[in-house]
Protein backbone atom coordinates (compact mmCIF):
# COMPACT_ATOMS: atom_id res chain seq x y z
CA UNK A 1 0.00 0.00 0.00
CA UNK A 2 1.60 3.32 -1.17
CA UNK A 3 1.01 6.81 1.09
CA UNK A 4 -1.22 8.44 0.08
CA UNK A 5 -2.95 12.56 0.15
CA UNK A 6 -6.60 12.93 0.35
CA UNK A 7 -8.34 15.88 0.67
CA UNK A 8 -12.02 16.61 1.21
CA UNK A 9 -13.67 18.45 -2.05
CA UNK A 10 -16.33 16.68 -2.26
CA UNK A 11 -19.23 17.85 0.09
CA UNK A 12 -20.21 13.60 0.55
CA UNK A 13 -16.60 13.93 2.22
CA UNK A 14 -16.51 16.86 4.08
CA UNK A 15 -19.84 15.99 5.76
CA UNK A 16 -18.15 12.23 6.54
CA UNK A 17 -15.32 13.96 7.96
CA UNK A 18 -16.72 16.90 9.78
CA UNK A 19 -15.47 17.04 13.11
CA UNK A 20 -15.66 19.44 16.38
CA UNK A 21 -12.87 20.07 18.59
CA UNK A 22 -12.12 21.51 21.70
CA UNK A 23 -9.80 22.18 24.70
CA UNK A 24 -11.10 22.26 28.68
CA UNK A 25 -8.95 23.78 31.20
CA UNK A 26 -9.27 23.43 34.64
CA UNK A 27 -8.56 26.23 37.04
CA UNK A 28 -5.77 25.85 39.44
CA UNK A 29 -6.54 23.19 42.17
CA UNK A 30 -8.85 21.21 40.17
CA UNK A 31 -7.60 17.61 39.73
CA UNK A 32 -7.38 16.97 35.71
CA UNK A 33 -8.11 12.83 36.50
CA UNK A 34 -11.55 13.82 38.52
CA UNK A 35 -12.19 15.63 35.33
CA UNK A 36 -11.44 13.07 33.00
CA UNK A 37 -13.69 10.63 34.96
CA UNK A 38 -16.44 13.31 33.89
CA UNK A 39 -15.68 13.63 30.91
CA UNK A 40 -15.42 10.46 29.83
CA UNK A 41 -18.95 9.77 31.28
CA UNK A 42 -20.33 11.98 29.43
CA UNK A 43 -18.42 11.01 25.93
CA UNK A 44 -19.82 7.10 26.37
CA UNK A 45 -23.45 8.79 27.13
CA UNK A 46 -23.60 11.19 23.81
CA UNK A 47 -22.03 8.85 21.69
CA UNK A 48 -24.83 6.30 21.96
CA UNK A 49 -27.68 8.93 21.25
CA UNK A 50 -25.90 10.99 18.69
CA UNK A 51 -23.95 9.73 15.47
CA UNK A 52 -20.53 10.34 16.27
CA UNK A 53 -17.46 9.41 17.49
CA UNK A 54 -15.44 10.99 20.47
CA UNK A 55 -11.97 10.77 21.63
CA UNK A 56 -10.51 12.23 24.60
CA UNK A 57 -6.74 13.78 24.74
CA UNK A 58 -4.85 14.57 28.02
CA UNK A 59 -1.34 16.63 27.30
CA UNK A 60 1.26 14.91 28.87
CA UNK A 61 1.46 18.07 31.94
CA UNK A 62 -1.80 17.37 32.40
CA UNK A 63 -3.00 20.72 32.42
CA UNK A 64 -5.86 20.31 29.86
CA UNK A 65 -7.42 17.67 27.88
CA UNK A 66 -9.20 17.73 24.51
CA UNK A 67 -12.27 16.60 23.16
CA UNK A 68 -12.00 15.38 19.19
CA UNK A 69 -15.63 14.62 18.05
CA UNK A 70 -16.02 13.18 14.49
CA UNK A 71 -19.50 12.66 12.67
CA UNK A 72 -19.91 9.63 11.78
CA UNK A 73 -19.42 8.27 7.91
CA UNK A 74 -23.23 8.45 6.53
CA UNK A 75 -24.68 11.14 8.43
CA UNK A 76 -27.33 13.44 6.92
CA UNK A 77 -27.65 15.33 10.12
CA UNK A 78 -27.88 18.79 8.13
CA UNK A 79 -27.95 20.76 11.89
CA UNK A 80 -24.41 20.00 13.89
CA UNK A 81 -25.10 22.35 16.54
CA UNK A 82 -26.52 19.57 18.90
CA UNK A 83 -23.06 17.97 17.54
CA UNK A 84 -20.60 20.80 18.75
CA UNK A 85 -18.96 18.79 21.68
CA UNK A 86 -16.88 21.19 23.23
CA UNK A 87 -19.88 23.65 23.59
CA UNK A 88 -21.92 20.69 25.21
CA UNK A 89 -22.61 21.41 28.36
CA UNK A 90 -22.46 18.39 29.95
CA UNK A 91 -19.25 17.82 29.75
CA UNK A 92 -18.83 20.04 32.36
CA UNK A 93 -22.01 20.18 34.15
CA UNK A 94 -22.03 18.99 37.86
CA UNK A 95 -18.08 19.36 38.66
CA UNK A 96 -17.35 20.73 41.91
CA UNK A 97 -14.19 23.29 39.80
CA UNK A 98 -14.44 25.69 36.87
CA UNK A 99 -13.30 24.69 33.56
CA UNK A 100 -12.59 26.85 30.71
CA UNK A 101 -13.11 25.68 27.05
CA UNK A 102 -10.35 27.11 24.63
CA UNK A 103 -10.52 27.15 20.81
CA UNK A 104 -13.86 25.37 20.60
CA UNK A 105 -15.41 25.00 17.40
CA UNK A 106 -16.33 23.04 14.32
CA UNK A 107 -13.58 21.38 11.75
CA UNK A 108 -13.36 19.78 8.20
CA UNK A 109 -10.63 17.71 7.19
CA UNK A 110 -8.18 19.48 4.48
CA UNK A 111 -5.55 16.52 4.20
CA UNK A 112 -4.47 13.00 5.75
CA UNK A 113 -1.39 10.89 4.79
CA UNK A 114 -0.72 7.54 6.54
CA UNK A 115 2.13 5.66 6.46
CA UNK A 116 2.78 2.71 4.13
CA UNK A 117 0.51 -0.21 5.30
CA UNK A 118 -2.12 1.46 6.67
CA UNK A 119 -5.26 2.13 5.03
CA UNK A 120 -6.35 5.12 6.72
CA UNK A 121 -5.72 7.07 9.89
CA UNK A 122 -7.26 6.06 13.76
CA UNK A 123 -7.13 7.38 17.22
CA UNK A 124 -7.09 4.33 19.48
CA UNK A 125 -7.16 4.39 23.32
CA UNK A 126 -3.45 4.52 24.46
CA UNK A 127 -2.08 6.72 21.51
CA UNK A 128 0.63 9.04 21.40
CA UNK A 129 -1.06 12.22 19.09
CA UNK A 130 0.46 15.56 18.76
CA UNK A 131 -1.73 18.62 18.39
CA UNK A 132 -0.37 21.41 16.11
CA UNK A 133 -3.11 24.82 16.33
CA UNK A 134 -2.61 27.22 13.99
CA UNK A 135 -4.20 30.83 13.66
CA UNK A 136 -4.27 33.48 10.75
CA UNK A 137 -6.17 35.95 9.33
CA UNK A 138 -8.90 34.40 8.05
CA UNK A 139 -7.91 35.72 4.41
CA UNK A 140 -4.71 33.35 4.64
CA UNK A 141 -7.01 29.87 5.10
CA UNK A 142 -6.87 28.93 1.84
CA UNK A 143 -3.12 29.80 1.47
CA UNK A 144 -2.05 27.68 4.53
CA UNK A 145 -4.76 24.77 4.05
CA UNK A 146 -2.74 24.30 0.83
CA UNK A 147 0.56 24.42 2.26
CA UNK A 148 -0.48 21.82 4.47
CA UNK A 149 -1.14 19.84 1.52
CA UNK A 150 1.81 20.40 0.10
CA UNK A 151 4.13 19.53 3.43
CA UNK A 152 2.53 16.32 3.20
CA UNK A 153 3.56 15.54 0.35
CA UNK A 154 6.78 16.45 0.46
CA UNK A 155 7.98 15.82 4.02
CA UNK A 156 5.68 13.40 5.96
CA UNK A 157 8.37 10.41 4.53
CA UNK A 158 10.67 11.77 6.55
CA UNK A 159 9.30 12.36 9.57
CA UNK A 160 10.50 9.29 11.93
CA UNK A 161 7.97 7.55 13.93
CA UNK A 162 4.60 8.60 12.74
CA UNK A 163 1.78 6.50 11.57
CA UNK A 164 -0.55 9.63 10.13
CA UNK A 165 -1.23 12.70 10.28
CA UNK A 166 -4.35 14.83 9.63
CA UNK A 167 -5.05 18.63 9.44
CA UNK A 168 -8.31 20.18 9.34
CA UNK A 169 -10.00 23.31 8.60
CA UNK A 170 -11.77 25.88 10.96
CA UNK A 171 -15.22 26.42 9.11
CA UNK A 172 -14.57 30.23 10.79
CA UNK A 173 -11.82 30.26 8.53
CA UNK A 174 -9.42 31.30 11.17
CA UNK A 175 -7.51 28.42 12.30
CA UNK A 176 -5.98 24.72 11.52
CA UNK A 177 -5.84 21.99 13.88
CA UNK A 178 -3.19 19.22 12.81
CA UNK A 179 -3.56 16.00 14.96
CA UNK A 180 -0.59 13.21 14.01
CA UNK A 181 -0.41 9.70 15.65
CA UNK A 182 2.98 8.66 16.76
CA UNK A 183 4.75 5.32 17.84
CA UNK A 184 6.22 6.68 20.73
CA UNK A 185 6.33 10.16 23.26
CA UNK A 186 9.95 10.14 22.18
CA UNK A 187 8.97 10.72 18.32
CA UNK A 188 6.45 13.50 18.58
CA UNK A 189 8.49 15.00 21.28
CA UNK A 190 11.19 15.71 18.58
CA UNK A 191 9.26 18.01 16.75
CA UNK A 192 9.26 19.81 19.79
CA UNK A 193 12.19 19.65 21.15
CA UNK A 194 14.14 20.62 17.69
CA UNK A 195 11.87 23.09 16.23
CA UNK A 196 14.04 24.27 13.95
CA UNK A 197 14.30 20.61 12.17
CA UNK A 198 10.53 21.18 10.88
CA UNK A 199 10.56 22.31 7.67
CA UNK A 200 6.80 23.29 7.92
CA UNK A 201 7.61 26.32 10.12
CA UNK A 202 9.00 28.81 7.52
CA UNK A 203 5.96 27.34 4.62
CA UNK A 204 3.58 28.94 7.66
CA UNK A 205 5.07 31.42 8.89
CA UNK A 206 5.49 32.78 5.17
CA UNK A 207 1.75 32.41 4.85
CA UNK A 208 0.88 34.63 7.55
CA UNK A 209 0.19 32.54 10.52
CA UNK A 210 0.24 34.17 13.76
CA UNK A 211 0.42 31.81 16.32
CA UNK A 212 2.19 27.96 16.14
CA UNK A 213 1.24 25.87 18.95
CA UNK A 214 2.62 22.17 19.24
CA UNK A 215 1.14 19.71 22.05
CA UNK A 216 1.83 16.18 22.74
CA UNK A 217 -1.22 14.59 24.04
CA UNK A 218 -2.28 10.64 24.76
CA UNK A 219 -5.82 9.77 24.18
CA UNK A 220 -7.45 8.11 27.49
CA UNK A 221 -10.85 7.84 25.91
CA UNK A 222 -12.13 6.33 22.57
CA UNK A 223 -14.94 5.38 20.98
CA UNK A 224 -14.91 1.56 20.33
CA UNK A 225 -15.47 0.81 16.51
CA UNK A 226 -13.48 -2.19 16.23
CA UNK A 227 -14.94 -5.84 15.54
CA UNK A 228 -11.44 -7.37 16.27
CA UNK A 229 -11.90 -9.01 19.71
CA UNK A 230 -9.26 -8.05 22.30
CA UNK A 231 -8.33 -4.62 20.15
CA UNK A 232 -8.00 -1.65 21.55
CA UNK A 233 -10.73 0.91 21.13
CA UNK A 234 -10.78 3.21 18.75
CA UNK A 235 -11.96 5.12 15.37
CA UNK A 236 -11.10 6.18 12.03
CA UNK A 237 -10.53 10.16 11.43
Amino acid sequence: MITSVTLAHSQKQSQSMSVSFGIFKPNDGCDIDDILVHMTAVAASLEKSRNINVAILRCLDCSWAAVFAVVKEGSQSADRSDLNLPEAAEFIEGLNCEVKIVNSGFFRLNSQQTSKGKLFAQLSLGDVVSLRRIRFSSKRQDMVSYSCVAILKAYFNRLKGVYSYSFYDSLDGKRIIGLAVWDSIQSALAMLKYPDNNPALPFWKGAGAKQLKYHVCQVVYATDTCPIKNCSPGFKI
